[in-house]
């Protein structure tokens, strides 16, 4: 019977990601999976009943992917409840349950098939646990991920407490769909492209690698909390520039990469959710994309000034901020452009998983995030730290290499804050 549906069309979110799916050569790049520590007694009968529900009411992560009459597209299947046995792992030392995870992490998932996301519960203790979540990139971003996460948290606490709980207020894939054709059939869509060919123009990539290959990978990471001095002088610089955090540390990135980079021109790309309001704004999915960010003279500014210049760039991009970079990486390339324009990407995410599951503290790491081009920085707030993921391509970095640049991002930033001036209003 599902066979036989004429099937959706797929966003141009989930068409990029076959496409890189495509020359990557390697599915597995594409899933993205976080796992939560959650420490204090926990109820798996309620847990389970607050997942299912949860995933119920997520209609966008129904589907299955389908090729017909030569194109892909995307059929609704069946909810299927997900079980949550405590598998034990007690006796597991923490490098063999890591190993453990990155091994389910790479379960294959068949787009065919559908269910492109799996639930998993450890327990490491009389009251430790761990809730493995990974997904297929064509069901979920980041911060799909994170909707999921706090909608199980707030049915959790509802079970528990025997209080009623609203229905979510998800967004359906079918509002999903209505906002993305309407974009790509749009007057927009020619015009944004025409922007950023423009705003490029006569741009070379900038690396950490001094011979960067092009491809597309999963990453080797290099990860810790930034140290508490860093964050604190962070956040209180933010307050007294009337900055954003997130401002100062992108324009301080790109001031690591104007300093110690190989190239010639600072470009990033920026990771942008896409989803400021509406439908989008509520629904697990996948939406996310990489706007470009060219910092031209960066290394001439100090940190005030160059997070000034990003705040009134950013105003100036975010208008385009909604044409996939697949389809402009593929602009560049037939338009002579250099391969790895957009490899250097940063992602500050501010918002914060939940931090309890009904009595139980949790913690949430990510294991993996996706594919990478050349390197990728990922800046998440934890509570009051601020924890940085260093995801570098295997084949341009090593361990010691990404290590090295985690300090050096980390020296380079407390430096810039402790230099900076107020800013210069004409700069």
């Amino acid at each position: 019977m599902i066979r036989d549906q004429p099937g959706l069309p797929l966003t141009q979110a989930q068409t990029g990601v076959l496409l890189g799916q495509q020359l990557a050569g390697e599915a597995s790049v594409f899933y993205a999976a976080e796992y939560t520590e959650l420490d204090g007694p926990l109820d798996y009968e309620l847990f389970t009943q607050a997942l299912q529900a949860t995933l119920r009411e997520a209609d966008a992560l129904q589907v299955r992917i389908v090729e017909m009459d030569g194109a892909y597209r995307q059929q609704r299947i069946e909810h299927r409840p997900p079980t949550l046995a405590a598998a034990p792992a007690e006796q597991l030392s923490q490098t063999a349950f890591m190993a453990e995870l990155f091994r389910q992490l790479q379960q294959a998932f068949n787009p065919a098939a559908g269910y492109l996301y799996e639930h998993k519960l450890y327990r490491r203790g009389a009251e430790r646990h761990v809730w493995l979540h990974r997904a297929h990139h064509l069901l979920l971003d980041g911060y799909g991920f994170q909707l999921i996460a706090r909608r199980v948290a707030v049915y959790y606490e509802a079970l528990l407490s025997g209080k009623p709980l609203a229905a979510a207020a998800f967004g359906t894939l079918d509002a999903i769909l209505e906002v993305d054709q309407a974009y790509q059939n749009s007057f927009d869509r020619e015009d944004d492209r025409r922007y950023w060919l423009a705003e490029l123009a006569g741009l070379q990539p900038k690396s950490l690698s001094p011979h960067p290959t092009p491809g597309i990978g999963r990453g080797r990471r290099f990860s810790g909390a930034l140290p508490d001095a860093v964050c604190l002088s962070l956040k209180r610089r933010a307050l007294e520039l009337e900055l954003s955090w997130p401002e100062l540390l992108i324009a301080a990135f790109a001031g690591y990469l104007a300093r110690y980079g190989y190239g010639r021109d600072t470009v990033l790309g920026l990771t942008t959710m896409l989803r400021a309001s509406g439908a989008v704004a509520r629904t697990p999915c996948s939406a996310m994309n990489v706007m470009p960010l060219p910092f031209r003279q960066v290394e001439e500014l100090d940190l005030a000034n160059a997070a000034r210049r990003l705040r009134r760039d950013l105003a100036r991009h975010r208008p385009h901020q909604r044409y996939r970079f697949e389809h402009l990486e593929f602009d560049l390339k037939d338009a002579g452009y250099p391969r790895g324009l957009l490899g250097t990407e940063i992602n500050v995410m501010p918002f914060e998983p939940p931090s309890r599951f009904g009595p139980c503290r949790a913690l949430t790491h990510t294991l993996a995030a996706g594919p990478v081009e050349d390197l990728a920085a990922v800046f998440m707030a934890r509570g009051d730290a601020i924890v940085l993921d260093l995801d570098g391509r295997e084949e341009n970095y090593d361990e010691s290499t990404l290590r090295r640049h985690w300090l050096g991002i980390t020296d380079f930033l407390a430096q810039a804050l402790e230099s900076c001036q107020s800013p210069d209003p004409s700069t």
